[in-house]
């Protein structure tokens, strides 16, 4: 017991010591060395907290009043004009398949063709119906005929006659029917023929030959059509819009409606075509849709797009960029660059987005700077300095500013 307390009074000397050395070693090595926490930091330098920190460099373009385009985004669905689930009409067997998944077919190309053997052998029968009872119906016409002028002469009474007449009329009708035989026959060849009943692209082929069809609405789907020229894109818009829409196309020229896939990659120009009887209570908006020619086969069918609907035109707006429109906690605002190249963080109104910009209700007045890039460095009251527009970022630099116009400048300069 004595040697345990003895040796845990000699670890906690050993410690303190340690402790100690450690204590004076990092006081004499900063106040000789210079390498303390104090001497660390370097004259001149300024933090990113300091009030006096270099000019932010931003990008910045004015104000315009003018024109601006009254479009109203969305987002679509492309929808085919016309959808067949392709079905055999007759029991058959599927005995080939003339197209292959994913190709284009116009109306009347053949599709499937079914076992023929059976509706064949049915015409035929039902033909040689007809023409035995086309030369029966000629003998009964012959001999009422006959009977009609020995009748005449008195040579045969009246009910003989009668009944001749009688026999050549039922024999017309027989002949009729077996006309009706023959034609439904031949209908039922054609059936053993699967055409395309549309232009379109074909699907999925569900069957392959060798396997039994039936003829109903039960049975099963061969393949399914799709017609993608032209073809049409569903999207929904805010009833807010219904009264402009309705006039746009009560005026004779129907509103275009542009296209574009998430990507950018693809983009189309259609008319609006349809608006729907009534608007939707539960989400407050109303189906409308575009017709496009599709020749080029850009939009496929069930693809989502990027709509942009052209009601026509606004005068006398103001507008700035969209990137220059920023969202705070009390609503969007703008940094408006003052005559000292400081900023103010300005609340404004937005009336509505366009491809070509922000309309703007109120905020703002025409002519004054606002900042298009580097907002995230700014703060109200911070200096800044104006920069080349960053390549691909969709923002020309005001060109009427001369310091943007010298940064422009050197930058070509510097490349």
């Amino acid at each position: 017991m004595n040697r345990r307390t003895a040796a845990a009074a000699l670890v906690l000397v050993l410690v303190a010591a340690y402790g100690g050395y450690r204590v004076w070693d990092a006081k004499s090595g900063a106040g000789t060395s210079g390498i303390g926490p104090e001497a660390s930091a370097t004259p001149g330098k300024r933090g990113p907290g300091n009030n006096n920190s270099d000019p932010v460099p931003v990008v910045t373009a004015r104000v315009r009043r003018g024109a601006m385009p009254i479009d109203v985004a969305a987002v679509g669905t492309v929808q085919p004009i016309s959808t067949v689930q392709v079905r055999a009409r007759i029991d058959s067997q599927l005995m080939a398949a003339k197209v292959e998944e994913g190709q284009e077919v116009k109306s009347g190309d053949l599709l499937f063709l079914l076992d023929q053997r059976p509706a064949k052998a049915a015409l035929m029968q039902a033909e040689a119906n007809l023409a035995r009872d086309q030369a029966n119906l000629g003998q009964a016409r012959s001999d009422a005929k006959r009977n009609a002028d020995l009748f005449a002469r008195g040579a045969v009474s009246m009910q003989q006659n009668e009944q001749a007449s009688a026999t050549a009329k039922a024999q017309e009708a027989t002949v009729l029917a077996d006309q009706a035989a023959v034609d439904q026959a031949r209908l039922t060849v054609a059936f053993t023929e699967i055409r395309s009943p549309i232009d379109g692209v074909v699907g999925s082929i569900q069957l392959r030959p060798g396997n039994l069809v039936k003829g109903s609405d039960s049975g099963s789907t061969l393949t399914t059509l799709v017609q993608v020229a032209p073809i049409n894109v569903a999207f929904t818009v805010p009833e807010k819009h219904v009264t402009a829409v309705r006039q746009a196309l009560r005026s004779g020229r129907p509103p275009l409606v542009s296209a574009k896939t998430a990507d950018g990659l693809v983009a189309a120009t259609g008319r609006l075509v349809f608006i729907d009887n009534s608007v939707d209570a539960q989400s407050g908006t109303i189906q409308l849709k575009g017709l496009y020619d599709n020749k080029d086969r850009a939009l496929w069918p069930g693809q989502f797009v990027d709509v942009t609907l052209h009601l026509g035109m606004e005068a006398d707006v103001l507008s700035v960029p969209a990137v220059a429109v920023q969202r705070g906690q009390a609503g969007p605002y703008v940094f408006v660059v003052k005559a000292d190249d400081t900023v103010d963080m300005r609340p404004v109104t937005v009336g509505r987005f366009a491809e070509q910009g922000a309309v703007i209700a109120s905020g703002v007045e025409a002519g004054e700077r606002v900042v298009v890039e580097g907002q995230l460095r700014l703060v109200p009251g911070a200096k800044i300095v104006e920069r080349p527009a960053t390549q691909g970022g969709g923002v020309e630099a005001d060109s009427a500013n001369p310091s943007a116009g010298a940064a422009q400048a050197s930058g070509k300069a510097r490349t």
